[in-house]
């Protein structure tokens, strides 16, 4: 369509391509060329006799007279008469179970008669109807053939409809399903039931003519966790329900993917509740279109009033549009009034994903029928039996309407074939309807060309945007910049200039890019968003040269953050329309070196403005306190010479001038930059209560909390939309400071307002307002969970948040809180505080997958007591598989753990757990406990091959305690040992005898010792060991009074009363006395050895000792 000032825009109702009324589509693998040649003809043809005519709509004849048995049919029938015409050149009337068939133009069927053809569908309990009935014409065929399929499923072939007799029956397996149309496709013909089951039909040819049945089925596990309704939706076993009825088929065309592969084409069922299930190839995806519609009937000017909830949204037909499709909708508020209201909504489909575009309000002449829609080029057409609307979506322009039933005819279909409307008339046969060009300078809008926030278009292009009225070109000449680059490509695109605008992208944005990109569209959107209104003559800056997108030419400040919200809409399509939008990536925000999504920037800034429009409607509304806020932002603005904080442009001079002036109010000055609306939340938490009121501190803090809910809702709800088209953890609310700020008037609040508040009902309005508040900031500040150098900062937010809940003894709000956003730790406090173990073990079993059952082991075995006797003989007895897992992951666990054994199992079971613990015990009390224990435990169970070896280290632990505890007093003195002292190892002990210094260690003490060395695993440690303790117990001796008769200095020396100490108590000297080159050579004896007299002594000794050892064995001899 063309504009005289603001360029030219694309209906959405304008064909892809011409094509020709009569030509027709193939259902085989190629169309004969001699035989689509033979039924072209143009809808420029001569005009036909005029039937009905209007100022804006001419309905005239159009084609060959009605053959006379159609004539008859339609006039005497005395049951249901359908009809239907195609694209292949041909129509057809069911009636009953007959069908005639015929040429609608000469050009059709030039060697054919101008008698209709009659063809017998197959016998039914139900009515036939032309839906079920298609024509198409095969390769090489100079008739058309035909198919018929019953409503209980049974398909009829007709390889030529010139040959009735000569037909194929083939039976679908629907399992009761009720056939409702059939639909032509690429490679074949789609069968869709009333309950939206597809069924796939193909012609063969080989032997008989016949055809091929395919129920289309999901791929394997693709409903896994869906329920009945949407179950339902797919496999219709079940009785059909208004949600899940067969509104429409439509077959779009494959479109290239972003990885630049061509997908094959799309079928799109539309069931009225409005549900919309997509078939790509093999994938099957289902879309839920209620939400997402009613909320655009919500922000319609024309759309009912009340709780969405209460909506209910019927799609009444669907027709194809590029890479979507258009929904006829009816909608009747059924709190509010009965009246049935009608929109005309686009929904784009990308990938696997749904969006609704953009929703129009349609008046409607008579609602007595539930209408119908045919999308022409300049407007959409409605169509009932008794009547044909052209309607128009912009407000101004007049809808005309032609009533048939006046004049005894009735509109039984109608069709867009080659791009001509075509109606089928009781009276008339086949009619073309004409609409005159309207004495305009341009046609009016199209619903699809105005964004979501628009409901309705003639806003959009009557209304108060000024970059309608910018022109792209001299953007273009006067940018020098990548963003100014941008805008231009912007405007272009908004005129609907789609070549200029690609080509200024192609030429800014190459493949190869980086991040120019994303930093130059982030750029765009946030000027545009905080762009002053181009109408206001108070906001006229000097020096302003910037082009504003997001200006408004309106004085009301609602009506400018609207304008703002319409800019951006049309900018996020703008990305999206040139495929901008698959190619935003990643880049660096602030001074880290962090990359943050730019699709979830763009979802902050649409945040934002969210929340600025929920601030102002409050402002409006005169909400208490935010007036103080307001004040409070600019005053800050106005000492710091421009708010500049967070590396943010602060206000300009001549902004400061009109505020300080009072020419601009401290509202029109915050609401203009919608990038730092987070600022007003700041100021409005800041304020703080009345100090010695505690009533009126209470309703301060309730009406900080309302406000504070509010604007947080509708950001919330702002991302939440965004997620339900790409699922990512969405972005925090912005700067820590607001979240911050928000716990801290949440803290407040609760600890101190609700604390302090005498009156027990705002109290407990204050604790509801408090909690809701609560949920919504920690919705908030989950992303800050999702990285690891952020995850403390939210668990220290999440407890602040919660616990002051149960201070105030309100436990169900936080085990409310706390279950929601995963606080284990605090539910199971909760739980054990109130002694309801039942429901820890709730939610043991509820989130046993995520870790709670640990988190309730842990907090239990932290404390002492009672709640590790709740551990053992509750929560494990209840787990016990994961409780063992848990006290098997940590050493510190091992006393709980062989306990647990002790009780559960039986006891030799508990024995080895309780012989490794010994040695390790703390004290020698407890080792000798633990060993007793396990000593304890095989005693009392049947004998195993694992009992003798966990007896021997219980025994072996039991002889090295009674070693420590028979250390001479001496020493445990030196060394401070007691019985509170942990069980020293053999090689520790030894090493006390070893170095010990004291005179007062005997034979008896070193005895000792050289049995500590049977504890000693490694023989040559052993040996060493041994050696050692035979040098220091030679040191012990004083060898400088060494007497000059050998045999009297043997009996005095240690050493030698030693051996005699070994040989006596039937020692092994052999094994345990080291050789005499060992003694000499010994590093700690060599200075001793080194005398003659001494080392006489000790030869002499050994000499001794060999001889006697020779004659025990002569003896024994």
């Amino acid at each position: 369509m063309e504009f005289s000032s603001t360029g030219g825009m694309r209906s959405p109702f304008s064909p892809r391509v011409r094509q020709s009324i009569a030509g027709r589509r193939p259902i085989g693998l190629a169309s004969s060329k001699k035989n689509q040649n033979n039924f072209m003809q143009s809808v420029d043809q001569p005009a036909g006799d005029v039937i009905y005519k209007t100022p804006l709509i001419t309905i005239e004849t159009f084609g060959m007279p009605l053959p006379v048995m159609v004539t008859e049919t339609l006039t005497f029938a005395s049951g249901d008469v359908s009809v239907r015409m195609a694209p292949c050149g041909w129509c057809w009337v069911v009636a009953g179970r007959k069908v005639l068939a015929w040429p609608r133009e000469a050009a059709a069927a030039p060697s054919a008669p101008t008698a209709a053809r009659e063809l017998t569908l197959p016998q039914t309990d139900l009515a036939h109807k032309a839906d079920l009935v298609m024509l198409f014409y095969e390769e090489d065929a100079q008739m058309p053939s035909c198919i018929g399929v019953s409503p209980e499923g049974v398909v009829r072939y007709w390889a030529s409809v010139g040959t009735e007799g000569a037909y194929s029956d083939v039976s679908c397996e629907l399992a009761g399903q009720e056939c409702d149309r059939l639909t032509e496709a690429k490679d074949g013909l789609l069968l869709a039931t009333t309950t939206c089951t597809l069924v796939k039909i193909t012609t063969c040819k080989e032997g008989r003519p016949g055809v091929v049945c395919q129920t289309m089925r999901p791929p394997s596990g693709w409903l896994g966790g869906i329920g009945r309704r949407v179950s339902l939706l797919f496999f219709g076993s079940m009785p059909a329900h208004a949600d899940t009825k067969l509104v429409g088929v439509v077959v779009l065309p494959g479109w290239e993917s972003a990885e630049g592969t061509e997908n094959s084409e799309c079928v799109v069922l539309v069931a009225g509740g409005p549900l919309l299930q997509l078939w790509c190839g093999a994938e099957v995806h289902e879309h839920h279109l209620r939400r997402p519609l009613s909320e655009a009937f919500a922000r319609a000017h024309l759309a009912p009033q009340g709780d969405l909830n209460s909506l209910e949204i019927m799609a009444l037909d669907v027709h194809a549009h590029g890479r979507g499709v258009l929904l006829l909708l009816a909608a009747a508020n059924v709190a509010r009034s009965p009246d049935v209201r009608y929109a005309l909504a686009h929904v784009s489909l990308e990938g696997a994903g749904a969006r609704v575009v953009s929703l129009c309000a349609l008046r409607v002449p008579r609602d007595d029928e539930a209408p119908r829609c045919l999308p022409l080029p300049a407007r959409p057409l409605l169509y009932a039996p008794a009547y044909v609307a052209a309607v128009s979506p912009s407000a101004s322009d007049k809808s005309e309407y032609v009533d048939l039933a006046s004049e005894g005819d009735r509109v039984l279909g109608a069709a867009l074939c080659g791009g001509a409307p075509l109606l089928f008339s009781r009276k008339h046969g086949v009619l073309l309807l004409r609409l005159a060009d309207p004495a305009l300078p341009h046609r009016p809008p199209s619903i699809c060309d105005s964004p979501m926030g628009s409901p309705c278009p003639s806003d959009m292009y009557e209304g108060n945007l000024s970059l309608y009225e910018i022109d792209p070109h001299e953007v273009s000449a006067m940018s020098t910049d990548a963003v100014g680059k941008l805008k231009s490509a912007f405007l272009f695109h908004v005129r609907g200039d789609a070549a200029a605008a690609a080509r200024a992208l192609a030429e800014l944005f190459p493949r190869e890019h980086g991040d120019a990109l994303d930093r130059t569209a982030l750029t765009l959107a946030a000027d545009m968003l905080d762009d002053a209104p181009a109408g206001d003559p108070r906001w006229k800056l000097r020096g302003a040269s910037r082009v504003s997108l997001g200006s408004s030419c309106a004085l009301h400040g609602a009506a400018q953050l609207r304008d703002k919200q319409r800019a951006f809409s049309l900018f996020l399509d703008f990305l999206r329309a040139h495929r901008l939008w698959r190619r935003l990536s990643t880049l660096t925000k602030g001074r880290s070196d962090t990359r943050v999504s730019t699709q979830w920037e763009l979802c902050a800034l649409a945040a934002r403005l969210a929340g600025a429009r929920a601030l102002q409607r409050l402002h409006r509304a005169g909400a208490p306190l935010l007036d103080a806020a307001l004040h409070q932002v600019t005053a800050n603005a106005d000492n710091e010479g421009g708010e500049g904080g967070e590396g943010e442009e602060g206000e300009e001079a001549e902004v400061l001038e009109a505020l300080r002036s009072g020419a601009l109010s401290p509202a029109d000055v915050v609401f203009r930059r919608v990038t730092r609306i987070e600022r007003v939340l700041r100021a409005l938490c800041a304020l703080a209560p009345p100090a010695h009121d505690a009533r009126a501190a209470a309703h301060h803090a309730l009406s900080v909390v309302t406000t504070l809910t509010t604007v947080l809702g509708e950001m919330h709800a702002c991302r939440a939309q965004w997620m339900s088209t790409a699922p990512r953890p969405a972005p925090p609310l912005g700067p820590r400071s607001t979240l911050s700020a928000l716990a801290l008037a949440h803290s407040r609040a609760v600890s101190q307002c609700a604390h302090k508040c005498p009156d027990a009902s705002l109290r407990a309005q204050l604790l509801e307002a408090a909690g809701a508040l609560a949920d919504l900031l920690l919705t908030e500040a989950a992303p800050l969970a999702h990285s690891s150098n952020t995850d403390h900062l939210y668990e220290k937010l999440r407890r602040d948040t919660i616990q002051p809940y149960i201070d105030e003894g309100q436990t169900e709000r936080a085990a409310v809180l706390a279950e929601k956003f995963k606080d284990f730790d605090l539910l199971v406090e909760l739980c054990v505080m109130r002694g309801d173990m039942d429901r820890l073990y709730g939610y043991i079993d509820k989130y046993k997958e995520e870790g709670i059952a640990e988190k309730a082991f842990a907090w239990l075995w932290s404390r002492d007591g009672a709640a590790r006797a709740q551990l053992l003989r509750g929560v494990c007895a209840r787990h016990g598989a994961r409780a063992d897992a848990w006290l098997a992951a940590a050493p510190a666990r091992a006393q709980l753990r062989a306990l647990r054994r002790l009780c559960a199992e039986p006891p030799a079971r508990a024995a080895p757990l309780y012989a490794d613990l010994a040695p390790g015990a703390p004290t020698l009390d407890r080792a000798t406990t633990f060993a007793s224990i396990a000593k304890l435990c095989l005693l009392a169970s049947e004998p195993d091959a694992q009992s003798s070896e966990t007896m021997r280290r219980a025994e072996s632990t039991l002889s090295l305690a009674e070693q420590q505890r028979a250390l001479p007093r001496v020493l445990c003195l030196h060394h401070g040992l007691d019985e509170n002292s942990r069980l020293l190892d053999p090689e520790e002990l030894l090493q006390i005898y070893i170095d010990s210094e004291s005179k007062c260690l005997n034979e008896y003490d070193f005895k000792k010792a050289l049995d500590l060395t049977d504890f000693v695993q490694d023989m040559e440690r052993r040996d060493e060991l041994r050696l050692r303790i035979w040098c220091a117990c030679l040191r012990r001796d004083d060898w400088g009074a060494a007497r000059e008769d050998a045999t009297d200095e043997l009996h005095s020396k240690m050493f030698f009363r030693l051996v005699d100490l070994v040989h006596v108590m039937g020692g092994d000297l052999e094994l345990l006395l080291p050789p005499l080159d060992d003694i000499l050579t010994a590093p700690e004896l060599a200075e001793l050895v080194s005398d003659p007299r001494i080392q006489f002594i000790i030869k002499y000794g050994y000499e001794c000792v060999e001889g006697m050892r020779n004659g025990d064995v002569v003896d024994a001899s």
